[in-house]
């Protein structure tokens, strides 16, 4: 199965807040599991970046301002120009678009199958930007190809 890494937070949510009992609950735990060590994948690669383009001190560190973002002040991250702010920038968003594949193996199979139909069975109602997302969800799930019977 292959989805965006931009996608995974909004699965994990989506999943994370349907009411589950039994088996259908402990596959999600685990799948959301596999979802969270992709998530810290990310944010370790994302922070290297930053330090690739960052401003540092002269002992190495990342340097920082603080800047007040929407009435409240927050460090920031500098960068020695606005060409390496936008190429960090530029990385981020690529490494954000690229796909993350979860591989349809053996030890998975009753994991993703349980996840397949909580999906595509799903009987809540949703409008506007959640449909468009449950839309999304539906398409990553029915393309997992081993599952089919």
């Amino acid at each position: 199965m292959m989805m965006k890494n931009y996608e995974i937070g909004e699965l994990q949510s989506f999943l994370f807040n349907l009411i589950l009992k039994g088996k259908e609950s402990r596959m999600r735990t685990r799948f959301i599991s596999l979802l969270d060590n992709q998530v810290e994948l990310i944010k370790k690669e994302r922070q290297l970046l930053i330090n690739d383009y960052a401003s540092k001190d002269d002992e190495g560190d990342i340097k920082t301002e603080t800047k007040v973002i929407n009435n409240k002040e927050q460090e920031v991250v500098t960068f020695p120009s606005i060409e390496a702010e936008k190429e960090a920038q530029m990385q981020i968003m690529l490494m954000m678009n690229e796909d993350f594949i979860i591989e349809e193996t053996i030890d998975k199979i009753e994991m993703l199958k349980t996840l397949q139909n909580i999906i595509l069975n799903c009987d809540l109602e949703f409008t506007g930007q959640k449909a468009v997302l449950y839309d999304r969800f539906c398409e990553i799930f029915e393309e997992i190809d081993l599952l089919e019977d």
